[in-house]
């Protein structure tokens, strides 16, 4: 027998996620006994699950619901924040605030979001409240023994996954593992917990790899020449769009607006207002003419050359809003400020290189790039420099967290991480640091530390290894966002066997 058999299963089944791979592991799991739970994201979404057929969820809550109306949902009950984070076991509520996009930021005011906050304070603390009593509600009256969530992006997903945390509930996500081509299964919203982590403490102890070969010639192809992630592919380092494109986006301009006039637009949320998943035609129109207006900005823009620059530390800009800054690092999401105060911190002649990330291209005002450019002893340089060419130059890289950060692994490049995410801090050129006030220290005790080579690349060998033993060479994101799920049946295999594991592991 199964398992997975009358397990309680519970699904975050949110937006597109849902429809391209969710209701598909809800099939199998249901195959497998499973009795299921959902909990939906996005109206269009919680229709699609609540009139299908394929599956029978034994509950079924619509998230969305408590987000547009926290005060009904919550009405009688009341929480102090203090009970909240003391049930949660965090310090203050307001970090993870930061994860809630529609309500920290205005995208009604300005593409590609604007820094004003949306909602109140008074209602965003009723909001945390109404979550948290939904999420008592959920274990109360579904019991989950496990909780699949497609990723750790918002808000929901962080108290889930604390609160699941203190009940001894696994919460499955999947993340990237900085290796080309592998994602892995994680086990809470830093990215801190999971198999990668056991798998590479017994291989740094000594256990041996099959895949050691292997983790051997990606390490010396990548310093050769950097492998990036797949979902980097697309990005032209020209800036420019094809004639293909133009007109792929104008369809989607067009196509936008049709959907909003014969009705079809369900997903506005009367507090939030306008969110990329209600766009009237104004502002669909906006967003297609800023895209294109910041896209040739930036094509133009007058960066500091880099040939120019001799001794510098090299400081990347992420794309925002997103998980890895908003949701693993709010305390350095305020990216100007951060390098502004790396900046200040630099010792000697060192200067702070700043360059955009290239999948921003289009969504970053002109004003952001200006005020990056004329922060004292910061030079923003052109986002179509390979990041290769800007790393091999480079003394140190400082973030929150970035793929920059394995990238320069490879070349022993050594890095100051701002930010808690855990397969990061796993490699061997990483420092961890959180406090800028004490960041020139630290940034001169980098600056003199001469790795151990041999101890080094055994580190980074093992990395990899861990990577190749534990995770999974399937294009998860090709099959979420493009819908490319010609092979999903092996995905169902890989999610089967963390799935087993997880549930043998609990007994």
């Amino acid at each position: 027998m199964s398992t997975i058999n009358s397990k309680r299963i519970l699904i975050f089944q949110q937006r597109g996620w849902a429809l391209k791979i969710g209701h598909f592991l809800a099939q199998k799991l249901q195959a497998e006994g499973a009795i299921l739970g959902a909990i939906t994201i996005k109206k269009t979404t919680h229709e699609f699950i609540a009139k299908q057929n394929d599956v029978s969820y034994k509950f079924l809550m619509y998230a969305d619901e408590i987000k547009e109306n926290p005060s009904k949902f919550l009405n009688p009950d009341t929480f102090s924040l203090e009970e909240i984070c003391n049930d949660l076991g965090i310090d203050s509520i307001w970090p993870i605030v930061q994860a809630a996009r529609n309500h920290v930021k205005s995208y009604k005011d300005k593409y590609y979001y604007g820094y004003k906050q949306n909602i109140s304070d008074d209602e965003i603390i009723i909001y945390i409240k109404a979550i948290y009593k939904n999420i008592k509600n959920v274990f109360h009256d579904f019991k989950p023994d496990l909780i699949i969530t497609p990723n750790f992006v918002g808000i929901q997903h962080i108290l889930f996954n604390l609160y699941a945390t203190k009940h001894n509930v696994t919460m499955l996500g999947v993340t990237d593992s900085k290796i080309r081509g592998h994602y892995l299964f994680i086990e809470n919203y830093l990215d801190s917990r999971g198999l990668l982590f056991d798998r590479f403490k017994e291989l740094e102890q000594g256990a041996c790899s099959e895949n050691i070969d292997k983790a051997k010639k990606y390490y010396e192809s990548s310093k050769d020449k950097l492998q990036t992630p797949k979902d980097f592919d697309d990005f032209k380092n020209n800036g420019s769009l094809s004639l293909k494109e133009h007109i792929r986006q104008q369809l989607s301009l067009c196509k936008g607006i049709l959907r909003f006039l014969i009705g079809t637009s369900k997903n506005r949320l009367k507090n939030t207002g306008i969110t990329l998943d209600y766009l009237p035609p104004k502002y669909l129109w906006r967003d297609y003419y800023r895209n294109n207006q910041y896209r040739k900005n930036a094509n133009s823009f007058d960066y500091y050359p880099f040939s120019k620059i001799k001794k510098y530390i090299y400081f990347p800009l992420q794309f925002q809003p997103e998980a890895t800054i908003d949701v693993v690092s709010p305390r350095f999401n305020n990216q100007i400020e951060t390098a502004r105060q790396v900046a200040m911190s630099l010792p000697d002649d060192y200067t702070l290189l700043v360059k955009d990330h290239p999948a921003m291209l289009g969504f970053r005002a002109t004003s952001y790039l200006e005020k990056v450019a004329h922060t004292p002893n910061v030079k923003l340089v052109d986002y179509r420099i390979p990041a290769e060419e800007i790393l091999k130059k480079s003394a140190m890289v400082i973030s929150p967290n970035s793929t920059t950060i394995s990238e320069a692994a490879f070349l022993n490049i050594p890095a100051i991480q701002l930010g808690p995410l855990g397969t990061t801090l796993l490699l061997p050129n990483v420092f961890p640091h959180s406090d800028l006030s004490t960041l020139s220290g630290k940034i001169k005790e980098v600056l003199k530390h001469k790795f151990d080579s041999k101890h080094y690349d055994k580190s980074l060998l093992n990395f990899i290894a861990a990577v190749y033993d534990i995770g999974f060479d399937y294009d998860y994101v090709a099959a979420w966002e493009e819908g490319k799920t010609e092979n999903i049946e092996d995905l169902w295999l890989l999610y089967k066997k963390e799935i087993n594991r997880l549930l043998e592991k609990a007994k």
